[in-house]
């Protein structure tokens, strides 16, 4: 049984509608991800700073560190 040419000019003006639906809503969440990423790297990057003025200057760095006596 085949479908007229009506019928499937309806069926793809469906899919088509459905699919821009899709495509807009998929839109809508790459757009906030984008923005909350942005927010989460200047959150980082601050916090980076912060830790960097706070972690003290006396402290060796681990390859200035000699070695546990077990090793």
């Amino acid at each position: 049984m085949t479908q007229s040419d009506q019928e499937q000019i309806e069926d793809l003006q469906m899919r088509i509608a459905f699919l821009e639906q899709n495509l807009d809503e998929l839109n809508e969440i790459v757009t906030s991800q984008q923005t909350q990423m942005a927010m989460m790297e200047r959150a980082m990057k601050y916090l980076s700073s912060r830790l960097e003025q706070v972690s003290p200057a006396n402290i060796r760095s681990p390859e200035d560190e000699t070695p546990p006596p077990h090793y």
